[in-house]
């Protein structure tokens, strides 16, 4: 009866220390610069060094600050159990799906009992499902927690090559299975990023791989991630060995940036032609061809296929045609037809033309015809079928849709396999059959019931923001919700890269609902909601319109007396910390909590961070007198002012982040905590094993969502949320 009270004192005795002992390492170090006649004052630069002792020691100490709060809010341990609980009612769970063009199936699947997922394989879908490697055996003798990152076997279905990642770290390597024998052979290349960077490609006679080599993986150093290539690498070889066929040095014919990613394009056994990317952190990107038999001869002769400022995206290349996405003169896209032997996109076919209410998302073409998918305000799905310009319907789906996702695993036969997904019905998975309009849904993953959410409703409605631009915002609660101003609120958005906020199913997130809370997801611009019109208006020198729609849904739920301002959580992470970061930093009187994860909360200093130059393409270049001023508008570090009310803040990074320098988010903290004049906690979590969350174990994200939703139900007020003081 007497531990819980020392307990007690002893954390609040620890909290005191740590804080003291923070404030002496926290000291500002004035530094002013000058650019383009504007002066910054960053005094707290030195934040950046990754090899000055203090500051290390400062993210340590912050983290024991941080995990003798989190740790000791009652009910989130009940959260924890809650999530693990939802877990366990999937008796397995199956990712990294991928069927072959003749029908074999490779996967990871993940029981209870395991540690990490195992591969296995079925030679049909129905077929007899065999174990291949358990990442569990993998380098064991190291220590480290390896995953199955990515997989691709190879077209003969001999080999498989697997993408293997420790610690959350994206950035792996590639080894490669002999399926028959279920033994790894002797060869593992590093320096690879295939989850990320365009994946594997098999050569045609199975004889090796192409893929990305990344030469610096250290993020410590100037070089990393740039200057990447795309090379050959043929089984049996030296890693070392490997021949480029598309890079910077090996290409100087074409204009190959070093934070370019040159990716080539995963293609069909049956294809003629080998698509060449400049891919990176944008929507539009640089498109290059070449004769798939090229791989055999010395340098391939890339040709210039289209440029990213043409407005196209998403080629599909069947025998001789062309077929693209255009947002030429058309915001919502439209899908054209061109010729590989003479690409002619001013005269292009138009197969699809624009819809002004509904925004094409995606698209593939079969032997049947052409399908395509639409969203209205990005949550609203629908599919589509057109058949040689003289058949187009739509199709009826077996479950309402809130997001669709199509595929085939051989694009010159009938396979289609659709994917739908809403806020508040799991993904499920069909297969279907045009002649007979029949959708036949898979046995490959589990099926899972929450009855805790049959009570819960949707609502789809549209807020003006500042400038009369009507927002789409999703509101997800209860039934029966009352307008009394007591609800607790958790906003989250994204609006960067054109990527949409789309309807997807979360069991952990609908916990929120089920504390009695409300989740409102503001469709801010930015994204991709309502086509390209809606990435622009939040891109660049518009981007502020991006943290003001979010701050009109604010203003929204307060109006109507859905809420408080004293009941406000904002929730976002990686790019979309420039979302909840300039809301707080221009309206903190609106905002209760900021829960913020991996956040690029100081990107006026994007040029120096690792992976920086990449996300040049999205945010700005400092070096650019226009950008820079951009820059400058969207850093919420250097919009944190002195002798300000700033609300309680959570911000969380994994030391391991591939993407987004944690400096970014330490440099935040500490400016935040040396001025803000309120009492909110403002506690800064660091993990040391973990990395952007991709690759982040179930019970790692289950721990962070706990800790999120913790922190904001007793910042909030909730009875059940309570920190234990002495």
């Amino acid at each position: 009866m007497n531990k819980i009270p020392v307990l007690k004192l002893i954390i609040v005795w620890t909290f005191t220390i740590s804080l003291s002992a923070q404030n002496k390492l926290l000291m500002e170090k004035p530094l002013s610069e000058t650019f383009f006649g504007r002066t910054i004052n960053d005094n707290y630069r030195y934040v950046e060094n990754p090899n000055d002792t203090l500051v290390q020691q400062w993210f340590k100490q912050s983290n024991v600050e941080a995990r003798e709060i989190l740790d000791n809010i009652s009910g989130r341990k009940e959260l924890v159990e809650q999530f693990i609980e939802f877990e366990k009612r999937k008796t397995f769970s199956v990712t990294l799906l991928t069927i072959t063009e003749n029908d074999f199936y490779f996967y990871v699947k993940k029981t209870e009992k395991d540690k990490s997922g195992k591969l296995f394989y079925k030679k049909t879908e129905n077929g007899e499902e065999i174990l291949l490697f358990d990442p569990v055996n993998y380098k064991k003798e190291l220590g480290y927690g390896y995953s199955i990152s990515y997989l691709k076997p190879s077209w003969d279905n001999k080999t498989i090559a697997v993408s293997f990642s420790k610690n959350g770290e994206e950035i792996g390597e590639i080894a490669f299975l002999d399926i028959s024998t279920k033994t790894l052979l002797p060869e593992i290349i590093t320096h690879c990023w295939p989850a990320e960077l365009g994946g594997i490609s098999w050569l045609p006679d199975n004889s090796g791989i192409i893929y990305i080599h990344i030469p610096e993986i250290d993020n410590k150093k100037a070089n990393y991630i740039l200057n990447t290539e795309s090379v050959i690498y043929k089984l049996g070889d030296n890693q070392n060995n490997h021949k480029i066929i598309l890079s910077q040095k090996n290409n100087p014919e074409i204009k190959i940036e070093p934070a370019d990613f040159p990716v080539i394009d995963r293609f069909s056994l049956n294809d003629d032609y080998l698509l060449g990317t400049l891919s990176g952190a944008t929507v539009y990107i640089d498109y290059y061809y070449a004769k798939i038999e090229e791989l055999n001869n010395e340098k391939i002769n890339w040709k210039l296929l289209f440029k990213k400022d043409e407005g196209i995206i998403n080629p599909i290349i069947i025998n001789n045609d062309l077929y693209c996405l255009s947002s030429k003169n058309a915001s919502n896209f439209k899908i054209i037809k061109t010729s590989m032997t003479n690409p002619d996109f001013q005269n292009a076919e138009i197969l699809v033309r624009e819809d002004q209410k509904e925004s094409i998302d995606d698209y593939l073409v079969t032997k049947d015809g052409l399908f395509y998918t639409t969203t209205k305000n990005g949550v609203e799905a629908k599919l589509y079928f057109v058949r040689d310009n003289t058949e187009k319907r739509q199709i009826d789906l077996p479950i309402k849709a809130g997001n669709i996702k199509i595929s085939t695993n051989d694009k010159y036969g009938k396979s289609l396999w659709i994917t739908i997904s809403g806020w508040l019905n799991s993904k499920r998975r069909f297969n279907y059959n045009v002649q007979k309009n029949q959708f036949t849904e898979d046995n490959i993953s589990p099926k899972v019931t929450y009855p805790e959410f049959n009570d819960f409703m949707v609502e789809e409605i549209e807020v003006p923001s500042h400038d009369g631009v009507l927002i789409p915002v999703s509101i997800i609660h209860k039934k029966g919700i009352k307008k009394n101003k007591e609800n607790y609120i958790l906003m989250s958005g994204y609006g960067s890269y054109g990527a949409s906020m789309s309807p997807r199913f979360q069991p952990t997130i609908l916990s929120w609902v089920m504390n009695d809370g409300i989740y409102v997801v503001p469709h801010v611009r930015g994204g991709g909601e309502k086509g390209d019109r809606w990435h622009n208006d939040g891109f660049k020198d518009k981007k502020h319109n991006t943290w003001k729609d979010f701050i009109a849904v604010a203003e929204y739920l307060i109006k109507e007396k859905i809420t408080t301002n004293k009941k406000i959580a904002t929730l976002s992470g990686s790019a979309g910390a420039i979302l909840v970061g300039r809301a707080i930093t221009e309206r903190p009187d609106l905002f209760k909590v900021m829960l913020c994860y991996d956040g690029m909360l100081n990107p006026l200093r994007i040029n120096q961070a690792p992976n920086g130059p990449n996300n040049i393409k999205e945010l700005g270049n400092p070096d650019i007198k226009e950008e820079f001023n951009m820059l400058c508008d969207i850093d919420s570090y250097h919009h944190i002012k002195k002798g300000v009310k700033y609300p309680a803040c959570l911000i969380s990074v994994g030391m391991n982040d591939a993407r987004v320098a944690p400096w970014m988010s330490g440099k935040f903290v500490v400016k935040l905590k040396s001025v803000t004049v309120s009492k909110n906690p403002i506690l800064f979590a660091v993990n040391y094993d973990t990395g952007h969350g991709i690759d982040n174990s179930n019970l790692q994200l289950y721990n962070d969502y706990a800790d999120e939703f913790a922190f904001a139900f007793w910042q909030m007020g909730h009875p059940k949320f309570k920190l234990l003081k002495k």
